[in-house]
């Protein structure tokens, strides 16, 4: 057997084997639940030929669209495969053995998993039991004494996101620190306070952002890092030899140019997140302050998550397993799908709210 080098040695991955999670309400990990239109789907039928899978992907007119739709320069602007990517390449360009990391608890789990293989030391700031987090006291702890801070803006496991001068003072703290100021915009769109404005004026502030969420293509694995352009000069040179493959490129073309698939999906999320809030509290369930396509559920004062979850199951709804964290387990996260999907999720957690009741 090879041995891996001891940093990738240490490194703790969680394999979760699951069935096939297609055509079942997935409920579990924030995607997309309302399909796209027809249309949408038949040009992109129309535009796949031969070409597209013989030919080496050309990124570059994908850039000046995305560019114009963000209103950001193009030399600001880098592709990833995903989220992963482009926190990874962070880590590769900036992070080396015994750097300190600041990261809040619950978070992305891909931010300590890097932190582990490069060697970096990962400190911690926790959300308490009610899921209050004290953005004060984070923000306080920028110092010239680490190398990164990282903020998700809003938290992706419980949807709340930090006030927004809080948020601004976070990007002013680490930049007068001389701290990486990474923010993890993954769902803007569904929650439109963003610091991409910061960037001109902030050299140290890199925003992490995904197609995954309220672009609705989680199934391309596509992501892009926002930066000053030295910046991205830097993390281009760890970047693969193609950022996006050919198909990513043209589906996120088509979309950009049919931005209604976006729009009418964050509004038809907007109004099923409220929806899901109310219902919950008519049962006396409290749930987080999302902002996302999602929230934390506090089930596990009424009745247990598991159970809800293995009943769901096996009506072909996902549902996430509860918080690992031992002070959180009464939470689970539940992602937000069209009404008549979650008429099963509800009907259900009012039939348990009324056993442990009786």
């Amino acid at each position: 057997m090879i041995k891996p080098k001891p940093l990738i040695a240490e490194v703790v991955r969680i394999h979760e084997e699951e069935p096939s999670r297609y055509y079942k309400i997935r409920l579990d990990r924030s995607e997309r639940t309302q399909p796209f239109s027809d249309e949408f789907i038949s040009r992109i039928r129309t535009r796949v030929d031969s070409e597209w899978l013989n030919t080496y992907p050309e990124p570059e007119p994908v850039y000046e669209k995305c560019a114009a739709f963000l209103g950001q320069p193009r030399g600001r602007i880098l592709f990833n495969n995903g989220s992963d990517q482009s926190i990874k390449s962070i880590f590769e360009t900036y992070i080396e053995a015994d750097d300190t990391i600041l990261m809040h608890r619950p978070g992305y789990a891909m931010f300590p998993v890097y932190a582990k293989m490069f060697g970096a030391e990962a400190i911690y700031q926790d959300f308490d039991a009610d899921l209050n987090f004290d953005y004060e006291g984070y923000v306080d702890r920028i110092d010239g004494n680490l190398r990164m801070a990282v903020l998700e803006n809003p938290n992706g496991f419980i949807g709340a996101a930090p006030p927004e001068g809080i948020l601004r003072e976070f990007v002013r703290k680490c930049e007068a620190a001389g701290v990486i100021c990474v923010v993890d915009e993954a769902y803007f769109f569904f929650h439109d306070i963003t610091v991409a404005d910061m960037i001109q004026t902030h050299e140290n502030l890199i925003v992490v952002r995904t197609f995954s969420k309220a672009m609705g293509l989680a199934g391309l694995r596509a992501g892009y890092i926002l930066s000053q352009e030295e910046n991205i000069n830097s993390l281009c040179k760890v970047k693969p030899m193609h950022e996006l493959n050919a198909l990513a490129l043209m589906l996120i073309d088509e979309l950009l140019d049919h931005t209604e698939e976006i729009f009418t999906f964050t509004k038809e999320t907007r109004h099923c997140l409220q929806y899901l809030k109310d219902k919950f509290a008519e049962m006396g369930i409290e749930t987080s302050r999302s902002v996302a396509n999602f929230l934390a559920a506090r089930l596990g004062v009424h009745f247990s998550g598991e159970q809800l979850s293995e009943r769901l199951r096996n009506m072909g709804i996902l549902l996430r397993r509860p918080f690992r964290e031992e002070h959180l387990r009464q939470w689970t996260r539940i992602g937000t799908a069209p009404v008549e999907q979650l008429t099963p999720l509800l009907e259900m957690s009012k039939e348990l709210v009324r056993l442990s009741k009786s």
